[in-house]
């Protein structure tokens, strides 16, 4: 996800983001958002949505609502992204307090690795039984494409997307039970 730029708004632009100001406002209130921490946050998308529909005129065949919530939901989105990202979850210890083991520090930090080398370890033995088409896919999915987007590139249906997934997913199960 790149963030675009937002440059100074011209005085067209400013007359027709206060005319339709209202939608940052029905925005929050839809998806149930509190404006006292979400408005900085969906304001960006709203102005960036102004600036493009007033800039490129392909836009014009949609409802400016369109594309204002749609770069709003994309703000949302990314923060929500940010706050869930490791580094805004880290383990915090004061410096005052004495952590004399790291066990205390980091409980079931054995367990968790032994989990990840199993995770490690099963992922291996998947990709050795997969094609190179399920293996292109893999990556494309991992790098966030959604199945149609997957099915274009790989000159293949949707549904034959979705149906290699599937089988996948059957054989990640069956070599977990083993």
């Amino acid at each position: 996800m790149t963030m675009r730029k937002i440059c100074k708004l011209n005085e067209e632009q400013r007359q027709f983001a206060d005319t339709h100001h209202s939608i940052v406002t029905r925005f929050l209130s839809h998806h149930q958002l509190d404006e006292a921490e979400f408005y900085d946050i969906v304001i960006f998308g709203y102005l960036l949505a102004v600036q493009e529909y007033l800039e490129k005129p392909e836009l014009s065949r949609y409802a400016f609502s369109t594309i204002a919530w749609r770069n709003m939901k994309d703000c949302v989105a990314r923060e929500y992204y940010n706050r869930s990202r490791d580094k805004r979850t880290a383990a915090i210890a004061s410096l005052n307090e004495e952590v004399l083991e790291l066990e205390a520090f980091l409980p079931d930090r054995l367990a968790h690795l032994a989990e990840a080398l199993d995770n490690q370890i099963l992922l291996t033995e998947l990709l050795s039984c997969m094609t190179p088409k399920e293996k292109e896919m893999v990556h494309l999915k991992a790098d966030g494409y959604t199945y149609r987007e997957i099915a274009e590139k790989c000159s293949i249906t949707v549904y034959g997307v979705s149906s290699r997934f599937s089988r996948m997913r059957c054989r990640l199960r069956k070599m977990e039970l083993i």
